[in-house]
C-alpha cells in the first residue's frame, strides 16, 4: 500500500482550502455590502437626503461589480483547469 503522501498532494489540498475560504467569505461580504448599500440608499432617498443616498448607491454598485467579477473569475478558473 503506497504512503498517503503519494496519493494525496497536500500542498494542492491546502491551497484549495484557503482559496475557497477567502473566496467564500469575500463574495459573501461583498454581497452583504451590496444589500446594505441598496437598503440605505432607498431609506435615505425617501427621507430627502439625496447626497448620502448617492454614496450608498455607489457602494451598492461597486459591491455588485465585485460579486460579478468574482463569479466570472471563478468560471474562468474552472474552465481553464
Amino acid at each position: 500500500m503506497p504512503p498517503l503522501a503519494e496519493i494525496v498532494d497536500v500542498d494542492n489540498l491546502l491551497e484549495v482550502v484557503w482559496v475557497s475560504l477567502v473566496a467564500g467569505i469575500g463574495a459573501t461580504a461583498a454581497y452583504a455590502f451590496a444589500i446594505l448599500g441598496a437598503a440605505r440608499a432607498l431609506d435615505l432617498s425617501r427621507s430627502g437626503r439625496p447626497a448620502e443616498a448617492v454614496l450608498f448607491g455607489a457602494m451598492c454598485a461597486i459591491a455588485l461589480t465585485a460579486v460579478g467579477a468574482a463569479v466570472v473569475y471563478g468560471i474562468v478558473i474552472m474552465t481553464n483547469k
